[in-house]
């Protein structure tokens, strides 16, 4: 596996060098894209988001895990009001008298960008984000996502190598760009991101369902993966074709991060079984994760 370079400063906007190299690899990675104030807010926002969701039955609904082994089937709390829910690590129980060990085995939540005005400003108006994605999309952009990733101290789980596209459903493919920020120190320990520089060129690879949604395994190298190590405020921008994992946490400290996806304005959202159409193998076969054959799930 190759070793991570060092990364420039984020800038507000790309040149034209950085946004030819981004279609190039596929990926940009910066450091002090959040300021260390914007870091540590963000983390408590976090926090706050996180505590106020366990076991609270006036704000959200809680949901057992399951006996699946996937990484879908831990525990869940999920909005009364909204669409924002909070999952927990497989195989951890919590404990509702414990909503501070709870708060440490969250491993991921979903429409969390309402939920903080910290949260709101990284897809509406913060300059550095809303900069580099301007660039590569145009002014006239929209959300498409927002999850908050989080790998627990001493084990938190893999996300093994997928494509973001795999989850989607646009008309097109090069319209959606994703932004990863790292919210603590990000490193091939405690589970950075992991990318196949220039794989994004591959175009669609078809997954399957093993314990996640993931590329089958013969599609690529994974001896080419590079890690993306960034400190705490770093930001990858990265294409949403491009194959992408990261690894179990096998530090004592917990890792977090925000992830945003953006689309165009002009790149519409499709039916499923319209994008079995557009997110294919050059054979035509169906590549998505909507179009694979569940295994475990």
């Amino acid at each position: 596996m190759k070793k991570s370079p060092a990364y420039p400063d984020c800038p507000t906007s790309l040149s034209e060098e950085q946004l030819n190299e981004y279609w190039e690899t596929g990926y940009l990675a910066f450091e002090n894209a959040l300021s260390p104030e914007e870091v540590e807010e963000a983390r408590e926002d976090l926090r706050t988001l996180f505590l106020s969701y366990a076991f609270n039955e006036d704000v959200a609904e809680f949901h057992p895990a399951s006996k699946e082994k996937t990484n879908y089937s831990g525990a869940s709390f999920k909005s009364k009001t909204g669409p924002c829910w909070v999952l927990l690590e497989p195989g951890f129980d919590p404990d509702p008298n414990n909503v501070e060990e709870v708060e440490q085995k969250v491993r991921k939540t979903a429409h969390f960008q309402d939920e903080s005005e910290l949260f709101k400003s990284l897809y509406t108006s913060h300059p550095k984000v809303m900069g580099l994605i301007k660039s590569v999309l145009g002014n006239a952009i929209k959300l498409y996502q927002s999850m908050a990733l989080v790998k627990p101290a001493n084990g938190g789980v893999e996300k093994p190598w997928h494509q973001d596209n795999a989850y989607f459903c646009v008309e097109d493919l090069d319209q959606v760009v994703g932004v990863w920020i790292a919210l603590d120190d990000a490193n091939a320990e405690n589970g950075c991101m992991h990318v196949l520089a220039k794989g994004h060129r591959l175009g669609p690879l078809k997954h399957h369902h093993t314990f996640d949604c993931e590329i089958l395994p013969d599609r690529f190298d994974r001896n080419q993966a590079l890690p993306i190590e960034l400190k705490a405020g770093g930001m990858l921008l990265f294409h949403s074709n491009l194959p992408h994992q990261t690894p179990v946490n096998n530090s004592s400290e917990r890792r977090r991060a925000l992830q945003y996806h953006y689309r165009s304005s002009e790149n519409s959202v499709i039916t499923t079984e319209e994008y079995f159409k557009v997110f294919k193998e050059a054979d035509g076969t169906p590549a998505s994760c909507m179009a694979a054959v569940p295994e475990n799930f």
